[in-house]
Order: structure tokens, then C-alpha cells, then sequence
């Protein structure tokens, strides 16, 4: 699945989020990492590739179809895709379960039954079977991550769009949640997540964009980024965030 952007722009009133961003993603970048400062633009562009925002100015596509610009359609698009956010985003009234049963159901459309059967598959594959009965308020961060987790991917999305997905966790529960991810990449989900985890990045990522003040500094494949980046401003984030 290639996806091309070119000359991006967004704006959220007199802020520029995104500014002529310009990248090409093959089919061979599996995993995109998005890095750099924050408020670069990471989760901007996140939205944006996954449905959620549409650019004010230039062009994004996907297998050269232009993306969406209209509701109905734009729902469609972001049906094929599955979604993580920092704030774990689960209904509080409803048990893990149900989390994940009812956008089954009222979003892609599933006989019940149907929802039931495979939500009870993907939180077994993520060790949650014995919470399936618990509402968020009863778990940990790191149980409800998973369980947000196993919602993003109960549908078979195309594409995962993770937006730091461990933001909120403790080292422990940040590990696990790495660990999970890890094992979805591993799979040959395709992916595209935004994280200040650069040993995550550095080990997991097929291609690197790094974002900073809403433009692209650098795009390429995570050894050449990591190791020999070639933007000034990437090495000197680099020095910093790698020193420990």
C-alpha cells in the first residue's frame, strides 16, 4: 500500500500544525515511526493519514487514490483504519468487553455474536481474558492500553495508527505495551505510530520521519536515520534523547 503526501499543510486556526510535508511511504514500510519534539506535528499527521483530519492545502493519496474530503466517505476511509490515542478513549460504563464489542457492531457492522466471538480472540491474545468482565475504572493503565489495543485491531484494520501509545504508562506497563506492539510488527500488521521511545523506534521502525516545527527534517529508513542522519536538527535531538 503506497501512501504519497505532497506540499501538506494544516492549520487549527492561527497555528500551523503541518507545513509542505512531503514524503512517499512503499509498500515495503511496513512500520513507520514518527519522532521529534513535541508538538512537531507527530499526532497531526497521524490524524491526517488515518482519516480523522483532512490538509487545508496539498494532496495525500493512497495506490494513487486521492484520500477522502467528504463525511460519508471520509467514515468509510476510517473504517479500513484502526486507532490508539494517548488517552485510552474507553467507554467507563462499559465493561472490556463491551469496549470492544460495540464498535464492532455499530461501526463495522457485525452480527453480534459474531463481535462477541472475536473480541474474547484478540484480548486472549493479549493476556486480558480474565479482565473481559471489568470495567476501565477496575483495571491498570497499562490493562486498559491493552484492552484499547485489542479494540484497535479487533476489525483487521489496514493500517494501525498508534499516537504515543505509552505516553501515560510506568516503565512496567510501558514495556508490556512495547512488547505487544512489538509482537504486531512482528505479525506484518502495517503500522504507523508516533513515540519518544527511540530504542523502540531505532530496533522495530522500516522508515523514520522526523517532525519538527510542523516540517519534515528527515524521512528514510531507521538505520540511516538513527545512525548517519544528515539533518543538523535531527542530530543534535539525536545527542539528547539517546544519551542515556
Amino acid at each position: 500500500m503506497r501512501t504519497d503526501l505532497e506540499h501538506v499543510g494544516k492549520r487549527y486556526g492561527d497555528t500551523r500544525a503541518l507545513a509542505d510535508v512531503t514524503i512517499s511511504l512503499s509498500e515495503e514500510d511496513q512500520v513507520v515511526v514518527l519522532i521529534g519534539p513535541s508538538g512537531g506535528g507527530k499526532s497531526t499527521l497521524l490524524r491526517l493519514l488515518g482519516g480523522l483530519e483532512t490538509a487545508d492545502e496539498g494532496a495525500l493519496s493512497r495506490n494513487g487514490i486521492e484520500f477522502p474530503r467528504t463525511e460519508p466517505e471520509l467514515r468509510e476511509f476510517r473504517r479500513q483504519n484502526g486507532f490508539l490515542f494517548q488517552a485510552f478513549n474507553l467507554f467507563p460504563h462499559l465493561s472490556a468487553l463491551e469496549n470492544i464489542v460495540l464498535p464492532l457492531v455499530e461501526v463495522h457492522h457485525w452480527e453480534r455474536n459474531a463481535a462477541h466471538a472475536r473480541a474474547e480472540e484478540v484480548v486472549e491474545r493479549f493476556g486480558m481474558k480474565a479482565h473481559l468482565s471489568k470495567r476501565p475504572a477496575e483495571m491498570s493503565g497499562g490493562q486498559q492500553q491493552r484492552i484499547a489495543l485489542a479494540r484497535a485491531m479487533a476489525h483487521s484494520p489496514a493500517t494501525l495508527l498508534l499516537d504515543e501509545p505509552t505516553s501515560a504508562l510506568d516503565p512496567e506497563m510501558k514495556a508490556e505495551v512495547l512488547d505487544l506492539i512489538e509482537d504486531l510488527c512482528r505479525s506484518g500488521q502495517r503500522i504507523v505510530l508516533s513515540t519518544h521511545e527511540m530504542g523502540f523506534a531505532r530496533q522495530c521502525a522500516d522508515t523514520v520521519v522526523f517532525l519538527s516545527g510542523g516540517r519534515v527534517e528527515e524521512c528514510g529508513p531507521a538505520k540511516d536515520v538513527f545512525d548517519h542522519p544528515c539533518s543538523e536538527t535531527v542530530r543534535q535531538f539525536l545527542s539528547k534523547v539517546m544519551k542515556w
